[in-house]
């Protein structure tokens, strides 16, 4: 997905939530500790006066959000600095209000897929991966990392939705941040913000980085341009 994007002119930086990096005996990371880690790598980026979208997946929506803080073009310009986030990109993201964590949004009881256990459960692949062939979908819940459970637990201290526009990719079959779900949180975004935000239809669920990413590039490039 990633170098389809390139390949319409756009720089692109990947990296790896440290929740999602460490594994036993190390300490698990805080989602406080991913906030810190994406704003350092933003933070670069704008210091050399690039202009950033921050596209986020799932969770990331929370760490995307919270990183922001400091970081968007206007309050970089009003400080005498170039650069900054012009636009966020929910991809059928989680995105609390302040004060709120992940774990209070979503319960675990009401959760089928969210399992506390110390390897990744095969119980995942189905809602995960809904679309593909159910061992396939196992193959690919194996290779995911193990995600630190205290990072269920940050609250949520800077809503960059309010002062950064927003674009939401939706997925229409997601399994795991159903539509409803999705839906409630534009409408807080953009009750929080007072701005619509750009919504934009995929009939995937919710990792179609893996069965569709062409199909989800596109998307992408359509967000990022959109005005």
């Amino acid at each position: 997905m990633a170098e389809h994007v390139r390949s319409q002119g756009y720089e692109i930086v990947v990296d790896t939530l440290p929740s999602c990096s460490r594994a036993p005996p190390e300490r698990p990371a805080t989602m406080a500790e991913d906030a810190v880690h994406f704003h350092d790598i933003a933070e670069k980026l704008a210091d050399q006066g690039k202009e950033i979208v921050m596209v986020m997946h799932s969770y990331g929506g929370v760490v995307g959000t919270e990183c922001s803080k400091g970081l968007s073009r206007t309050e970089r310009k009003e400080a005498g600095k170039a650069g900054g986030i012009i636009k966020l990109v929910y991809f059928t993201c989680v995105v609390p209000g302040v004060g709120i964590s992940l774990r209070e949004l979503l319960p675990g009881d009401d959760l089928p897929w969210l399992i506390v256990r110390d390897d990744v459960p095969e119980e995942s692949a189905q809602p995960t991966f809904s679309d593909l062939p159910k061992e396939e979908g196992i193959e690919w819940c194996r290779k995911m990392p193990l995600h630190s459970l205290a990072s269920y637990e940050g609250k949520l201290t800077y809503p960059a939705y309010k002062y950064i526009r927003s674009s939401w990719i939706f997925c229409e079959k997601d399994q795991v941040l159903n539509p409803d779900l999705q839906r409630s949180f534009i409408e807080m975004i953009e009750k929080e913000s007072g701005n619509k935000v750009d919504v934009h239809n995929l009939a995937m669920p919710h990792c179609p980085n893996i069965s569709a990413p062409l199909q989800l590039a596109n998307v992408v490039v359509k967000a990022v341009a959109a005005n």
